[in-house]
């Protein structure tokens, strides 16, 4: 099996051993496909209620047979499933690379608890060797761009739009020590939507598929 399939596993014996009824999120990229499609139909006895962080993912969901819930601010989410592009040695991550992190940090806002899944390959001592993602409302995205270069000479724009309709940008060659400083500056940027760093958000737990099975990192 893969390393994103045995991290995917070790998301499964977790949940198995919850208690239900559980209302999920469930976030969007390959590793957390794995889950979605291997995993999530084994439980649908224990699932009441799921949300989703994309277009690609309810679609993915409702072909699979569940019935996903529109999302609203407030809503209460027992456990919110995804992956990420990085994972620092404080869990702090780098998320965003399919272009969904704004939706994908509301639901683990409204999450009691964060499982993220990687394979290993996505532990870094440091962010930043992946591209930043940032998300741009169009109204105010000349000035906000022109901010982003505070960070990086290196900012590129991504042709297709997020599914909120707004811009998607990527800040290159920028190595984040500080996630937290980081995070903050760059909200605080008029126009900004949202930035693909979790570290007000971080998972409760990582799980970190091996060639072999897997490894537990808690927060």
């Amino acid at each position: 099996m893969s390393k994103k399939f045995n991290a995917a596993l070790g998301a499964y014996n977790m949940l198995k051993e919850k208690k239900g009824p559980l209302v999920l999120g469930i976030g969007t990229g390959s590793t957390t496909d794995y889950f979605t499609k291997e995993f999530l139909p084994k439980l649908k006895e224990k699932v009441s209620d799921l949300y989703s962080s994309s277009e690609r993912t309810t679609k993915l969901l409702t072909d699979l047979g569940f019935t996903v819930c529109e999302y609203k601010p407030g809503s209460s989410i027992d456990i919110y499933i995804d992956g990420a592009d990085e994972v620092d040695s404080n869990l702090n991550l780098i998320k965003g690379g399919g272009g969904a992190h704004t939706n994908e940090k509301k639901l683990a806002k409204q999450s009691k608890e964060f499982f993220c899944i990687v394979d290993d390959k996505k532990l870094v001592n440091c962010l930043g060797d992946f591209p930043l993602p940032v998300e741009i409302s169009i109204k105010k995205s000349d000035a906000a761009c022109l901010s982003l270069h505070n960070f990086s000479k290196n900012v590129t724009k991504r042709e297709r739009l997020s599914d909120n309709g707004n811009y998607l940008y990527d800040i290159h060659d920028f190595k984040i020590e500080d996630p937290n400083k980081t995070e903050k500056q760059i909200l605080s940027i008029d126009g900004i939507v949202d930035v693909g760093i979790f570290s007000i958000n971080k998972p409760s737990v990582v799980v970190v598929g091996l060639e072999l099975g897997y490894r537990l990192i808690e927060s």
